[in-house]
């Protein structure tokens, strides 16, 4: 019989283990430590400021006071700011001279050259006048932006396409990769808006680059579904003749059944091939059409500008609320300077 002990555990492995777990406790508990501390921190100074405010609650009071009277008096001096939001979709590639012009127009406002603006949409001096601001931005939709990139990394090497994720390939693309865009201007008069889209849109549409590039595309689609409906009509001509011959051999007597197996056999992959080329050409020719569709203009309207604008409201939007809240800060700044430099000057004394 074998006399064999059994193996006993290696005592230094132990205190390995031991010293390993100890370190880890010691990790989670300074962890910890730090992370109440960091709270009770927090807590004492927000506890502290607020001491602090009731101490001075009649000067506050009054800083809070100042400010909501100025807040009152700039909301009736200054002219109320409507907003209207237009929603585009640019094709040819034209989203970057969309956005060019924006700009200028933006810049225009900014330097409150209504003459210009005025010849730009065609109205008067006084309605360009009251352009505030015009912006435009990419409207970004998660959805849409998920289904773009699992298309996009279907489309590459398997190896390529693990190592491109979600957050890479939003970091690769540009405001003009977007489909649509979102035009937003603000202006003192709510009623000017109808009058700016089409100026917009035009300033695109009507450069030669964007026209030709327009009509070219119109004449192959055209072409693409000329010929494609050409194809479908030939297909349906293959098909109406495989079912009157079906019709003739039905009326024939058998003479071989083994051949008939094979004919009809034959027959049968012919015409459910002609079945799939019609199903491939309507959905072709479906396609051709949306892409006629969306090539009629150089950038779609998707909404237009509203009749009449709209306050943009909101908490910190109020004028009343800012005075308020800048009375206060500026206060608390002024206290922290106040007290704060005493201290530093004792420390630099000591030194």
């Amino acid at each position: 019989m074998s006399t064999a002990t059994p193996n006993k555990p290696d005592e230094k492995e132990e205190i390995d283990l031991g010293v390993l777990f100890n370190a880890i406790g010691n990790g989670i508990s300074k962890l910890f430590n730090v992370i109440s501390s960091t709270i009770l921190f927090i807590l004492n100074g927000i506890l502290t400021f607020v001491i602090f405010v009731r101490r001075h609650i009649v000067y506050y009071a009054l800083a809070c006071g100042l400010g909501l009277a100025i807040g009152i008096t700039v909301e009736l001096t200054l002219p109320k700011k409507y907003t209207g939001v237009a929603t585009v979709q640019p094709y040819f590639e034209s989203a970057r001279q969309l956005y060019s012009n924006i700009n200028y127009l933006n810049g225009l406002t900014t330097q409150k050259d209504s003459i210009q603006l005025s010849k730009f949409f065609g109205i008067s001096t006084k309605e360009a006048a009251s352009l505030r601001n015009i912006e435009i931005t990419p409207f970004v939709s998660q959805i849409k932006s998920r289904q773009a990139y699992n298309n996009y990394v279907t489309n590459l090497d398997s190896i390529v396409a693990s190592e491109i994720t979600f957050e890479d390939y939003e970091k690769q693309l540009g405001i003009f990769d977007s489909k649509v865009h979102l035009i937003k201007v603000k202006a003192t008069d709510k009623e000017i808006f109808q009058s700016l889209l089409d100026p917009i849109l035009a300033s695109v549409s009507e450069q030669d680059y964007f026209m030709q590039q327009q009509q070219t595309t119109l004449q192959n689609l055209e072409l693409n579904d000329s010929i494609t409906q050409v194809s479908m009509v030939q297909t349906d001509t293959l098909l109406k003749l495989f079912e009157e011959v079906r019709k003739v051999e039905a009326n024939k007597e058998f003479s071989n059944g083994t051949n008939l197996y094979m004919s009809d056999n034959s027959e049968d992959n012919a015409e459910i091939a002609l079945l799939e080329r019609k199903i491939t050409l309507s959905e072709r020719l479906e396609a051709v059409r949306q892409l006629k569709l969306e090539a009629m203009r150089v950038v779609d309207v998707i909404a237009q500008f509203p009749e009449v604008g709209y306050e943009e409201k909101g908490l910190l939007k109020n004028k009343k609320f800012q005075g308020v809240a800048t009375g206060f800060v500026l206060l608390s700044l002024f206290y922290f300077i106040l007290y704060i430099d005493p201290l530093i000057t004792a420390r630099d004394s000591k030194k």
